[in-house]
């Protein structure tokens, strides 16, 4: 079976589709994996593969129009239309696929011409390729013209019935698809986020390794009092080599925060730094020696914004360091984390974030935002906390972070509330057992019918 997976983005920031590509690889199938250039794909998809062909393009972006909003979405659809019918019809020639697998959002003009790839595939072979669209949220609701939003539900709701079968990350997702877009609810699987095997706790080795190659980057952003006394030769700002040449967490190390963002509106920086100034005053009025490191993962157009305000902050508890880490070291900095914080806020209510997921690959807790559907993953008190303000946010760090200034040399959230919270994750399902339960069946089902589609 031949599968084609198509991402109209940066595929390399799509780990979803990504682990779409890798489970279909260890199933034996062939696949093509198509989306924009960009980041580094997962370390399974990087080496050559005799059954992998990765095709991916950059589209140019018509900047100049920008002012003129109407002018400037009918440019970029134009030219999305062009380079992934290009990738489709041109790059993918010579290739005989089964089944389209198509993200969404964005679905303008994707799902129209991956409609009509599988036609003229049934028109030009006599056996027609089958469409199945992987619902990662709405595309409509994220966009703020209101018009275009209009525009671009009653396209997303027409194109939809066109596809065989449909997954979606969550039940409040396809309780919508049934309700709204009328799409039958036999013909969409829930198929939920998972950890990919990244995604795990390290060892005392594995985190002293890391933190030893980020130590620098680190220190510049910490007072010199964090770091002054370490020994480099054995120590670093989160752990050390004891006299029998063991890996052991620091006593006095700092607590370990982490937060992936997009720096968009919808993840407001703004609340996490709003809880930080708080958070490092309440530090300084009490009686504890407690130090935070917040690093912050990710890219976007809020990103510089926020670190000039950062730059004018006069912390003394409290070091806040921004990073981009390559694929196989973001899961290591996860599972040194003491807890993660998740902005992710819904443009729809009925998505979830995949960051969250990562952290509880990693036994992680973490403090997320809480929005309509939230509660399908993180459960207040359980494996986390839900917050709504940055007053609530700061209580919460407080109260998980401040046990750390009585234990000394714990390892990653092993102490007070977040040891019980990690170990509620220990039994978490994984990617690779989740999809061959619910996604596997489907897509074998749907390249076995292509056979009967002229």
């Amino acid at each position: 079976m031949h599968v084609a997976v198509i991402v109209l983005g940066d595929v390399g920031r799509s780990p979803r589709m990504q682990y779409h590509a890798a489970s279909l690889l260890k199933c034996g199938h062939t696949v093509t994996l198509i989306g924009y250039d960009g980041e580094a794909l997962i370390p399974s998809l990087s080496d050559p593969i005799q059954k992998l062909n990765v095709i991916r393009f950059s589209v140019p972006a018509p900047n100049s129009l920008r002012k003129v909003l109407p002018l400037y979405f009918f440019v970029r659809l134009v030219l999305l239309f062009v380079y992934v019918f290009r990738a489709l019809f041109v790059s993918m020639r010579k290739s005989d696929v089964d089944i389209l697998l198509v993200q969404n959002p964005p679905a303008m003009p994707l799902l129209l011409i991956a409609h009509f790839y599988c036609v003229w595939g049934g028109i030009s072979t006599g056996r027609r390729p089958v469409l199945i669209v992987d619902w990662h949220n709405l595309g409509y609701t994220m966009l703020e013209n209101k018009f275009l939003s209009k525009i671009a539900r009653s396209y997303e709701r027409q194109m939809a019935p066109f596809a065989i079968s449909h997954f979606c990350v969550t039940a409040a997702m396809k309780l919508f698809l049934v309700n709204t877009f009328q799409i039958p609810e036999d013909r969409i699987s829930v198929l939920r986020d998972c950890p990919g095997q990244l995604f795990r706790p390290l060892t005392a080795i594995e985190q002293d390794e890391l933190m030893a190659r980020l130590h620098e980057q680190l220190c510049l952003a910490c007072p010199r009092s964090w770091f002054k006394n370490l020994n480099e030769c054995r120590q670093t700002l989160f752990t050390q080599v004891n006299d029998e040449g063991e890996c052991i967490h620091r006593p006095g190390r700092p607590a370990l925060v982490t937060s992936s963002t997009s720096w968009t509106p919808d993840e407001d920086f703004g609340h996490l730094l709003d809880a930080l100034v708080g958070l490092d005053q309440r530090i300084s009025q009490s009686d504890s020696t407690l130090k935070i490191m917040i690093i912050v993962t990710g890219k976007g157009p809020q990103k510089e914004f926020y670190e000039e305000r950062i730059s004018k902050l006069k912390f003394v508890n409290v070091a806040i360091q921004t990073l981009w880490l390559e694929p196989v070291d973001y899961p290591r900095l996860l599972a040194c984390s003491d807890l993660g914080v998740s902005l992710h806020t819904s443009t729809s209510g009925i998505d979830l974030p995949m960051k969250v997921l990562d952290l509880f690959g990693c036994g992680v807790p973490v403090c997320a935002r809480n929005f309509d559907c939230i509660s399908e993953l993180v459960q207040n008190d359980v494996n986390g906390r839900l917050f709504e303000t940055s007053l609530e946010l700061e209580e919460q760090l407080w109260t998980l972070l401040k046990p750390l200034d009585q234990n000394g040399s714990c390892p990653p959230h092993s102490f007070g509330d977040l040891a019980r919270y990690s170990q509620a994750l220990e039994e978490r399902v994984r990617w690779d057992d989740n999809w061959n339960k619910y996604a596997l069946p489907v897509l074998t089902s749907a390249g076995a019918s292509r056979m009967d589609r002229t």
